[in-house]
């Protein structure tokens, strides 16, 4: 497993496997009971959770646990419902769950998940060991190789050094059996290290200058030689407990050298950040509770403004009934006088208490909505996540695309600790995807292209997250031979988007905007990276959905620069309430730019398009009430009047909307209008008022879309997909991990009914399912996708960890197209046959 790939999803796999491991544990010791004391469930049960204990580590390519939990799988494969577990093999489980245990700790600090003892504990629980591979045992020569190396290294820098020559030819052999041996292991990463270490030793047989200089050569190889046997962990890698460089012979710092400083702000060996993971749907609830209180606390702030417009009117009558029994003593009173001043006096008392209730619930109040907004912003946070997270596996990314195409490419990225919603993140991660890629074959040259313009041979992709305020912008920027809007205009007439009078007519900035498009495509013809006319489509229809926009800008001969425009945070947001007509309306404040009053002479025709003239700048005017459907109402304009409008900004896009009046500004919380209002474009969502009112929230964006004079297609193109679908969490993950980093959009389920449910309703090109699942299996999966009309073609790929003839022939059988094992998946077994099935066509 690639180190980038296990450490993204290390922290998923620990804390889903120590849950395992205490609900393991549980049943185990529920063997021990009689059968009837039992729960009927339990032995299945516990099958499952080991199975997919199992799954999860080898998919992780985690041999030491993969042992333990396979030796525990079979020892339970055994026993019958009403067997009990013999006592030392409850034993042996245990201590098994407990190095399971340990492993994960190592994990967590950074070191590699290894389990010690291993062959004794498998012997306990009536397995043996897998014999080490012939990789694995020549990785073991070199480590050990590599010691010697270091302590030769030391002992030749000091400052006696006995027989110097014989120290130097065994480091020598030491080094040229180590090329030996890596070439004949068929590993191109030693053997050129190993000649060069052997070479460098041959210098410091003399001594003096000479091998000062080959001392400093050899503590850099020796490093990078450490570096490239060095097994891949989840962390951090752990400092080696032998000094790879001796004093006198400092190594020079190179591209290859790794830092030994530890990285600014991160954690102490040994500290680990504590987590628990939250069910998503329990989030979703308590931010449901969450917008309640807050709109209670709205709803309570009336109520106290109400209670102090009655106080004072109180004050008010108190202030008559002493006025009048003051001008009614003037005529002499009597009994009515005392009952008016008695009824004065009553009254008066009322008013201080209301006064001092109305105090106390304005102090509560405020208490109550400071106890609101921390939690508001808890939760907030709860959401949250550094880009890290969606920035740090386009290295993998960058690498592989740019050696399949012979490109050198530099990849840069700045932002990584810029926190962004967790919706957002995962939305963004095919869009960026998409750009990175296109930057790659698109934008930057091959190196003879690059070397013939002056350029240098390796090209830089830089990405990063800005924070901007509210918002936050996603930049992807390469310098290549950047864009260019003739071969856009020319590629649209030749793909009958445009007609070439249109296409020569659209100014060079609109015609950039036209890569957006479905079913645009630059290639003529289509390969593994592009010209299908996906991807760039994706990012703009992804942006808008997210309240979002994506600009494109470019110098031609120097690069292409892609910015997407979004939301902080998907949650609550700050809304401008507008009056259009009869009806109150919710604008996102931050694309409302400023409210304008128009003079009639400042709107008019241009083009035969309708247009306002704000600072100087004719940009598209409309009227908000036509721009969302509402039937036509006249305007201030119509008679003649001052009208009042907003100027909605994002990115590029700019356009004014006539409105009737401006309500106020609140805090809003957008929901959703369920899955019946998804296609009515131009809302966003809902929101409750304070005053408890349910009021539409506008798509800012959609309404910029529609008000912009570049030239639309209708046509829509469908992004292809790959199903992953399997029941552990960590797997899942694993292998959507896998396949986005190989450039394929996916889509996830947790078991069969669920990945039924998404081949109802989505579009996927390719299924790959998990055998074992509660509710519904894989075959039962691929039977259905079978029998169905228009699934039947879809390709299927079971990934189990069974590896028995008859099981692959069930597989086989009930409709699969490839089957391959769990702990094959990370060897790129999956990659490989994800390849050969999916269509060349989509």
């Amino acid at each position: 497993m690639d180190p980038q790939v296990l450490r993204s999803i290390w922290p998923i796999f620990s804390a889903e496997t120590r849950e395992q491991i205490q609900a393991i544990g549980t049943k185990v010791l529920g063997l021990e009971q009689e059968p009837a004391e039992r729960e009927p469930d339990l032995l299945p049960s516990l099958k499952r959770l080991v199975h997919s204990l199992k799954g999860s580590a080898a998919s992780l390519g985690l041999m030491d646990i993969e042992q333990v939990v396979h030796a525990i799988e079979d020892g339970l494969a055994r026993l019958s419902p009403g067997d009990r577990l013999a006592r030392d093999l409850v034993e042996a489980t245990l201590r098994g769950l407990s190095s399971i245990e340990v492993a994960l700790g190592r994990g967590d600090v950074g070191e590699v998940p290894s389990i010690d003892g291993l062959p004794s504990l498998l012997t306990a629980l009536g397995h043996e060991a897998e014999p080490p591979s012939p990789a694995e045992g020549f990785q073991q020569d070199v480590l050990e190789s590599l010691e010697k190396l270091e302590s030769v290294l030391i002992a030749l820098v000091s400052p006696n050094v006995p027989d110097r020559g014989a120290l130097v030819q065994s480091a020598v052999a030491m080094a040229q059996g180590l090329q030996d041996g890596a070439e004949a292991a068929q590993d191109a990463r030693v053997a050129p290290i190993a000649e060069r270490v052997a070479a460098s030793f041959s210098k410091m047989a003399q001594g003096g200058d000479a091998a000062s200089i080959a001392a400093s050569e050899l503590a850099g190889l020796l490093v990078e030689l450490r570096t490239a046997m060095t097994p891949a962990t989840p962390g951090p890698a752990a400092p080696s407990s032998k000094p790879a460089a001796p004093e006198a012979a400092p190594a020079r710092p190179t591209a290859e050298t790794p830092s030994s400083e530890p990285v600014a702000g991160s954690a102490p060996k040994g500290q680990v950040d504590q987590a628990i993971r939250v069910s998503v749907k329990t989030l979703d609830s308590l931010a449901l509770q969450v917008e309640h209180l807050i709109a209670g606390r709205f709803q309570q702030a009336r109520r106290t403004e109400s209670q102090r417009e009655l106080l004072d009117r109180t004050h008010d009558v108190v202030v008559g009934l002493e006025r009048a029994a003051s001008q009614l003593s003037l005529s002499g009173g009597g009994a009515v006088l005392d009952s008016l001043r008695t009824s004065a006096n009553h009254l008066r008392d009322v008013q201080k208490k209301l006064a001092e209730l109305l105090k106390e619930a304005t102090r509560d109040g405020e208490q109550l909505n400071l106890v609101a907004q921390v939690v508001r912003d808890d939760l907030r946070d709860l959401r949250m996540v550094p880009s890290a997270q969606m920035l740090e596996p386009l290295r993998r990314t960058v690498r592989e695309l740019g050696a399949r195409l012979g490109k050198k490419v530099e990849l840069v990225l700045a932002g990584t600790e810029v926190r962004l919603d967790r919706r957002i993140l995962d939305a963004l991660r095919d869009p960026l995807l998409h750009l990175v890629r296109n930057a790659i074959d698109h934008g930057l040259e091959t190196v003879e292209a690059r070397r013939a313009s002056g350029k240098s041979e390796a090209g830089t992709l830089w990405v990063r997250v800005e924070s901007r305020g509210t918002r936050i912008a996603v930049v992807v920027e390469d310098n290549g031979a950047g864009l260019s809007p003739e071969r856009v205009r020319a590629t649209a007439v030749k793909r009958g988007l445009l007609s070439a009078e249109a296409a020569a007519r659209l100014p060079d900035d609109q015609a950039a905007r036209l890569i957006f498009q479905p079913g645009f495509s630059t290639r003529d013809e289509v390969t593994a990276t592009s010209g299908r006319g996906v991807g760039l489509d994706v990012v703009h229809a992804t942006a808008q959905r997210l309240q979002g926009a994506v600009e494109v800008a470019y110098t031609e001969g120097q690069g292409t620069r892609f910015t997407i425009d979004l939301p902080l945070t998907l949650a609550a947001a700050l809304g401008l309430l507008v009056r259009v007509g009869t009806n109150v309306v919710v604008v996102p404040s931050d694309v409302v730019k400023r409210v304008v009053r128009l003079a009639p002479d400042d709107v008019g025709t241009v083009a035969g398009r309708v247009v306002a003239r704000v600072d100087g700048d004719q940009l598209s005017f409309r009227s908000l009430a036509e721009s969302i459907g509402l039937p036509r109402l006249p305007i201030a304009l119509d008679a003649g009047k001052v009208q009042t409008a907003m100027l909605l900004t994002l990115g590029q896009e700019r356009a004014v909307f006539a409105i009737d009046e401006v309500v106020g500004q609140q805090d809003i919380v957008v929901r959703s209008l369920g899955r019946h209002l998804k296609e009515v474009t131009h809302l966003a969502g809902a929101a409750v008022l304070d005053d408890g009112r349910l009021v539409p929230v506008i798509n800012a964006p959609e309404l910029l879309r529609a008000a912009s004079p570049t030239a639309r297609v209708t046509a829509e193109v469908r992004r292809p997909r790959i199903l992953v679908c399997d029941d552990a969490l960590t797997t899942r993950f694993a292998m959507k991990a896998l396949l986005e980093i190989a450039g394929y959009p996916v889509v996830t389920a947790a078991d069969g009914q669920e990945a039924w449910e998404v081949l109802e309703r989505t579009q996927c090109q390719l299924v790959v399912s998990d055998w074992q699942m509660p509710r519904l299996d894989g075959v039962g999966l691929a039977r259905r996708i079978r029998a169905h009309p228009t699934l039947n073609r879809t390709p299927i790929i079971l990934v189990t960890s069974l590896d028995s003839p008859e099981e692959r022939a069930a597989g086989l059988e009930a409709g699969a197209d490839g089957y391959i094992v769990k702990r094959e998946v990370e060897r790129g077994k999956l990659l490989e046959l994800v390849r050969q099935l999916m269509p060349a066509s989509g």
